[in-house]
Formats: structure tokens, C-alpha cells, sequence
């Protein structure tokens, strides 16, 4: 898989503050970047509601540039921890037209229960995955999940630009892996409120020049009541659903 994307005039993230990296994604919804459906993933509960400490299923969906949100590639279409078998969730009407590719994770998010530094998996990229990886980097790619209906978004590494002259030469820039998701999940009493992926760069390794390496994928949850009710959850997504309409590349 090649990636080929004009990044002019699209800011480095490693020009951003660190403050940036620990936002989530969500910010970008109520300036119209990325596209929501009010229809989304069905979750393990028909009328939403757990008991603690039940598996809530995070569903992969896709990855695509920070600059150029209407092209996206499918979430395993870069090297990420992947189940041994892939099941695409069954989609609804409204998912096909939005575009979304539903697919199983390794992840294990259960309902109110509180997770640190959990592996998902241990992986060794070889040649081509570190292509795949510094593409994606290079283009300022994020991913795409969804969590009992709800879209939440990460960074999948960053670039350190190192131009400055070393003995006549011009450096190149250094790619990172982030290897580390830490979610943040908001409740009320028994039901999922909100839910955020943070991609720390304090978390990241260093790719660059490697033809393999061994990468440590890690992840934690925290879970924090709110006062928000089930059916106002969904008005901080409202604004995107006007967007164009994603368009699947191949």
C-alpha cells in the first residue's frame, strides 16, 4: 500500500504543542473536519446499558491524513495489532453510505473498569510495515474508532524535523510510532456517555532508517461519572453530520 498525498502548507505536528498530542480529536468536529453519521455502530447492548466490568466491543474503522479528511484507507490497512481473524461488523444502511469499515480489535475496554499499561500486542514490523508506518506518519495520518456508538480519534505518530546542517548535510526528519493509547470514558450510571483516545508522544518509537524492529503496543482506560444524560450525548457530533460524505480509496 502506497500513500500519495499533497501535505503542502499542513502544519508538522512536532511544531504543535505537547498540550495538542492530548487532545482529542473530537476538537476537530465543531470545525467541520471530519465527517459523523447520526447512525453509527451497533453496540454488544440493544438498549445501551451495562453492568460493570461487561465488554463493551471497540470497533476499528479507518485511517486517513489530517489535511484531507475525505480519503481514507481501511484501519488494517497499516500495520496496527489485529485479531487473528477479522470480523467486519455487519452495517447498517446508514454506516455504508457514510463509509465506515467496521472491524473486531484486539482492545478489551470493559464497562466502569478501570485499565493501566495493558500489552495488546508485541509486534515485529519488517521492512514494508515501516514503510507503511512513515507514510502514514509523514502525511499526518489519525484512525478512527467507535465505542458504543461513538467516534473517537488518535494520532498514529509523529515527525521531528531535524533540518539543521551536519557537516554539509541536510538531516532528515525522525518518525515515530505512538505505541500507547490511553482512553478516557465518561459515564452515567449504566450507560456510556463519552469516550476520548489520547496519542501521547512521551509514548512513541523511533522508526526512522530501521529495516525491523520490535514494538510494544500498549493501552489503558479510566473511567469518571458525569452528569450528562444518554440521550444529550450526542449533540457535541451534530455540526459534522452536514460534511461531505467520506470517499474509500483503493
Amino acid at each position: 500500500m502506497q500513500f500519495h498525498y499533497r501535505n503542502k502548507g499542513s502544519k508538522n505536528l512536532n511544531q504543535l504543542p505537547m498540550s495538542f498530542f492530548l487532545l482529542n480529536l473530537n476538537l476537530y468536529l465543531s470545525d467541520g473536519i471530519f465527517l459523523w453519521s447520526q447512525k453509527m455502530a451497533a453496540s454488544s447492548s440493544v438498549d445501551h446499558r451495562y453492568n460493570v466490568g461487561d465488554v463493551v466491543p471497540l470497533f476499528a474503522n479507518i485511517v486517513g491524513p489530517l489535511n484531507n479528511p475525505n480519503e481514507t484507507y481501511q484501519y488494517y490497512d497499516l500495520p496496527f495489532c489485529s485479531p487473528e481473524q477479522l470480523i467486519p461488523k455487519k452495517e447498517t444502511l446508514g454506516e455504508v453510505l457514510n463509509g465506515d469499515r467496521l472491524t473486531n480489535t484486539l482492545y478489551t475496554l470493559n464497562f466502569r473498569q478501570d485499565k493501566f499499561d495493558q500489552i495488546l500486542c508485541e509486534k515485529k514490523l519488517q521492512k514494508d510495515d515501516i514503510t507503511k508506518f512513515t507514510n502514514a506518519i509523514s502525511n499526518e495520518f489519525y484512525f478512527q474508532m467507535y465505542y458504543d456508538n461513538l467516534p473517537l480519534w488518535g494520532f498514529t505518530g509523529k515527525t521531528e524535523d531535524e533540518s539543521w546542517i551536519t557537516g554539509g548535510t541536510k538531516n532528515r526528519p525522525k518518525y515515530y510510532v505512538f505505541n500507547h493509547v490511553q482512553f478516557d470514558a465518561l459515564y452515567n450510571d449504566d450507560q456510556v456517555i463519552e469516550i476520548r483516545a489520547f496519542s501521547d508522544p512521551n509514548y512513541s518509537v523511533d522508526i526512522t532508517d530501521k529495516t525491523k524492529i520490535d514494538i510494544k503496543f500498549t493501552y489503558s482506560i479510566s473511567w469518571n461519572s458525569t452528569s450528562i444524560d444518554y440521550k444529550s450525548r450526542m449533540n457535541k457530533y451534530s455540526k459534522a453530520s452536514l460534511l461531505p460524505t467520506q470517499r474509500k480509496l483503493h
